[in-house]
């Protein structure tokens, strides 16, 4: 795959997951306890023998660099292996802030110049599934195709996808971003090979445009004058854009959906060593059907939930159908039900978080946080005996004041 550049589009903050990326791109949002989302992708590459990659970020990318660091942990270190971030940067006339995914790979066609590929991979950072590159390449070549769509098989139709139809050979005849109506069972992955002339000769035309996505700009525009073929990806795939969805995709691990040994993920094995400095996993209580990290303490029950590493749950308190994060302290007789909770936050003595009104939407959020899961922000703090209805969300700064909190509301 020494022909093949990727670009990685990791910078999106995605406003539908609320608090959970207020501080942090979707990309480094935590899941199944240890991992970030961008771990898949960037496994996916190193599996699949691809050996350079650009990470394209934009909004706080602090936690992004810290996570991927050079590279190493995905073995993007070598003399002919490079892993780099590639933010936006200004002086350029065309743009300064990324405006778009075309608009981000426009940005940096000098750095596809610099490799020279035969051929440029573009994926998104924030989908979760286990491909080896390898056979898009292939499907690619022997269809001698100008650009290859990767397409999954629709689990629910939403309007938040790209949308294809493909003729018997696989060539892709229609494709829409976004439409009002879904018209097809295939939706893009975001995941997009292109011959790397007629990337670039896309991309500045485009860059003359208004607008400046793949999806809405690029490839529909394509279908009448270029070879455009669709993969079909028929195994696991999520896209964790929503609270409901990257709720459900945790929930899936429980449920046997995903193997990630047979996957083979890779994480940053520099947060792997700090957690081993943690004390071993105690457990003085009851767990069913949980994923437990390095460094919890469980004294309570713990119930199809999803634990990160050093996470305190005291004596006589329940955890269930719940992702707690990292270094989360759970007091005793506290009960949390249906609960995404971040980093470092603290629910007190005898509290009471989600359960309540799970039939009362967000008053704020509507659709959006109307399911019965309440989240907290990072470093949120519970006063004890607090009562938390569902469909809650509390950001980091938010203050609580009072002892019952109505279902659906919101606090900054």
């Amino acid at each position: 795959m020494n022909n093949v550049l990727t670009l990685m589009l990791a910078g999106g903050r995605v406003d539908e997951l609320l608090c959970l990326t207020e501080k942090r791109p979707k990309s480094c949002l935590p899941i199944f306890g240890t991992y970030r989302i961008i771990d898949f992708a960037l496994s996916n590459l190193m599996h699949s023998g691809i050996h350079n990659v650009g990470v394209l970020s934009q909004f706080r990318p602090y936690a992004l660099v810290r996570h991927i660091g050079s590279g190493e942990h995905w073995d993007f270190c070598g003399r002919k292996r490079h892993l780099r971030i590639l933010p936006p940067y200004q002086g350029t006339k065309e743009s300064d802030w990324y405006k778009g995914t075309a608009d981000a790979v426009y940005q940096n066609i000098s750095y596809i110049e610099e490799f020279n590929p035969q051929y440029v991979l573009i994926v998104s950072a924030d989908h979760i599934y286990h491909l080896n590159y390898k056979q898009l390449l292939q499907c690619h070549i022997e269809k001698n195709a100008d650009a290859t769509i990767c397409f999954t098989k629709a689990i629910t139709k939403t309007t938040r996808f790209g949308y294809g139809i493909m003729n018997k050979n696989g060539q892709l005849i229609e494709y829409s971003e976004k439409p009002e109506v879904p018209f097809s069972d295939w939706v893009s992955m975001t995941v997009y090979l292109f011959k790397k002339e007629l990337l670039i000769d896309l991309l500045k035309a485009n860059a003359q445009e208004k607008s400046h996505e793949f999806g809405h700009d690029i490839i529909p525009k394509l279908i009448a004058h270029n070879r455009i073929f669709g993969f079909s990806f028929l195994d696991y795939w999520a896209y964790a854009r929503t609270v409901n969805s990257y709720y459900n995709t945790n929930m899936d691990l429980l449920k046997r959906k995903i193997d990630l040994r047979q996957w083979q993920v890779r994480t940053n094995l520099i947060e792997r060593a700090i957690k081993s400095d943690r004390l071993a996993t105690y457990v003085n209580g009851e767990v069913s059907n949980s994923v437990i990290s390095d460094g919890c303490v469980i004294e309570g029950e713990v119930k199809n939930s999803i634990l990160s590493p050093g996470v305190k749950v005291a004596a006589g308190a329940e955890v269930i159908n719940s992702i707690i994060f990292h270094d989360t302290k759970i007091g005793p007789k506290a009960k949390l039900k249906k609960v995404i909770c971040d980093k470092d936050c603290e629910v007190g003595e005898a509290s009471m978080i989600g359960g309540m009104g799970e039939d009362i939407p967000s008053k704020e959020f509507g659709d959006l946080l109307s399911t019965g899961i309440t989240i907290m922000g990072k470093n949120s703090k519970v006063p004890a005996k607090t009562v938390i209805g569902a469909n809650t969300a509390i950001y980091s700064s938010g203050e609580i004041n009072s002892t019952k909190i109505a279902p659906g509301s919101v606090l900054r």
